[in-house]
């Protein structure tokens, strides 16, 4: 599928993807113990709207994908640099940002894609990942904001929004 190449994408920063579609989330929850089968824990994410309607998405990542959101979420600075720290302090070097994770499609309303949009020498780029790589290296980027594309609360019946804040 064309939508969750793993190769990056080069845009000028004029032609910089518009939040057009794009709804701005935060991490509202973690959790680094949840059931995903008998016997089997994973991590989970909830990502909730800024604004009403407040819709939420739960993704189910890893455990250790989860500790290091968890850590980022919370301000935690470990002894010594994660790889997601490691990544971000690279891309530093470089002379580059992460600007945002974007939150792409789902499948199977558990299968979720993402892209992590970093600039660069006034070049926009675009790197897919997974979910919860992309957002431990936004909380972990200044500045760097989450989103999620409308059309994911759509096919995750969310398009109704939720009543309560």
């Amino acid at each position: 599928m064309a939508r969750h190449s793993p190769l990056t994408r080069v845009l000028a920063v004029s032609d910089r993807a518009d939040l057009e579609g794009l709804v701005k989330v935060s991490v509202s929850d973690v959790r680094t113990a949840v059931p995903a089968s008998p016997g089997v824990e994973a991590g989970m994410v909830t990502l909730r709207e800024d604004h009403g309607p407040y819709r939420a998405v739960q993704i189910v990542i890893g455990q250790p994908e989860a500790r290091a959101i968890q850590a980022a979420w919370s301000g935690q600075v470990g002894a010594r640099p994660s790889t997601w720290d490691l990544f971000v302090s690279a891309l530093g070097v470089l002379d580059a940002r992460i600007d945002r994770a974007v939150i792409t499609a789902v499948e199977e309303g558990r299968h979720f894609y993402a892209n992590l949009e970093f600039e660069r020498e006034g070049v926009r780029r675009v790197l897919s990942a997974r979910p919860s790589d992309a957002i431990a290296l936004a909380l972990r980027s200044y500045g760097a904001e989450i989103f999620v594309a409308g059309q994911v609360l759509v096919d995750l019946g969310l398009d109704e929004p939720q009543v309560d804040n």
